[in-house]
């Protein structure tokens, strides 16, 4: 969890395709073989693409299976069910302003400095870098602002049924909170048919009404519920990620101060160096080589997209952070295949603007000497759980 490259190098000169008998799952480090997998869904499957192996209640796996949860939208799920989901998405993507959107996260960016800027210090992960994107995302739904720390609670319990084993009593309290969510969305969903607002929801809704194969009203809640999952948490995690590397660079972010930098390419080095996701599962439909290795039929297999982002074949010297880079784009950040990641682009500029504003608004930005970096304790979100930060008022 602090610091997995140096086992990911291992992995891939050592046994780039194994088996974890812990974990019960298949892992694939190489960037060539995780891309035969991602161009070839009918043989790996998504579905389940963010499940590990846990024991549930009856009563929890009864709720699971009559909810939004069992529904598939666009992480977890395969042709041509996804199709539909993703082609309605892009559609109500294509919709938005990207100058609007830019304003709009450069407004949300300058209120939330302006509530810590004269404080001479912050921790940047409550006071930054997860009310921005949460706003955001819930700002481009249509989304109450003030129900950021519903969404995040119900984010939360999500990412926690999915990955973590949890006792009987944590699981009846998680999915009551994840059955609220729910009816929240539903409710916002309907009113959004009776009354359209100039809002990705509403366009959404209407795309679907209009569409030969509408999603069905618990599906378009988990396409809800993804989006707004993952419209916050990566970005979160990427933007404390990206600022420590940064603020460790003083000459680097030197440069930044001054405005001398290409911030889109030190983003871009930032997402290849230490990607705020570094795995995602598939499921094989049928006994499939991979790298050279049998995985046999029905087996999770595990895509280590940071360590294909570190894989010396295509990133020389990939320890070093180098904004000049010239294979920098090729990183798998943001996956690939069918399930590249729709928010791709509004996760870039959230970072770029961010970096601009917090290097021109908090003169001398610094670490915090002293602190210790801890990490989520999650496989397949990388992020800090806080990052202390201080400036000169």
């Amino acid at each position: 969890m602090e610091d997995p490259y140096p086992f990911y190098d291992r992995a891939r000169r050592e046994e780039p395709v194994f088996y974890s008998p812990a974990l019960r799952m298949w892992y694939v480090t190489r960037y060539d073989d995780i891309v035969t997998v991602l161009k070839d869904p009918a043989r790996f499957s998504s579905a389940g693409a963010v499940n590990v192996p846990l024991e549930y209640t009856p009563d929890t796996r009864r709720i699971i299976q009559t909810s939004f949860l069992s529904h598939s939208s666009l992480t977890n799920n395969d042709p041509p069910s996804h199709t539909n989901v993703r082609r309605l998405v892009n559609a109500a993507f294509s919709s938005i302003d990207r100058l609007d959107l830019q304003e709009r996260v450069r407004g949300i960016a300058n209120e939330l400095i302006d509530g810590f800027a004269g404080d001479g210090r912050a921790e940047f992960v409550k006071q930054f870098s997860f009310p921005l994107p949460m706003r955001v995302i819930l700002s481009l739904l249509g989304a109450p602002q003030d129900d950021v720390a519903r969404h995040k609670q119900w984010a939360d319990d999500w990412i926690k049924l999915l990955l973590v084993q949890m006792s009987a009593q944590q699981q009846a309290e998680t999915t009551a909170r994840l059955l609220e969510s729910e009816r929240y969305w539903l409710e916002m969903i309907e009113r959004r048919r009776e009354q359209p607002g100039e809002d990705l929801l509403s366009e959404l809704v209407e795309l679907s009404d209009a569409s030969p194969e509408p999603i069905e009203p618990l599906q378009m809640v988990n396409t809800c519920a993804v989006l707004t999952l993952a419209g916050h948490e990566t970005t979160t995690n990427l933007l404390g990620l990206c600022l420590r590397r940064l603020l460790g660079m003083r000459d680097l972010w030197a440069k930044i101060e001054k405005g001398g930098a290409p911030i889109p390419r030190i983003v871009e080095e930032a997402l290849r160096a230490d990607t705020s996701v570094h795995a995602l599962m598939r499921t094989t439909t049928e006994a499939v080589e991979i790298g050279g290795v049998m995985v046999p039929e029905g087996e999770h297999v595990a895509l280590l997209f940071a360590s294909a982002n570190h894989d010396e074949t295509y990133f020389a010297d990939p320890s070093r952070f180098d904004p000049a880079r010239r294979q920098t784009k090729r990183h798998l950040a943001f996956g690939g295949g069918i399930h590249t990641c729709v928010g791709a682009p509004i996760a870039r500029m959230e970072t770029q603007v961010a970096m601009e504003m917090l290097a021109r608004r908090l003169p001398g930005l610094r670490l915090t000497q002293g602190q210790e970096f801890r990490y989520l304790a999650n496989p397949i979100h990388r992020g800090l759980n806080e990052l202390y930060i201080e400036w000169d008022t």
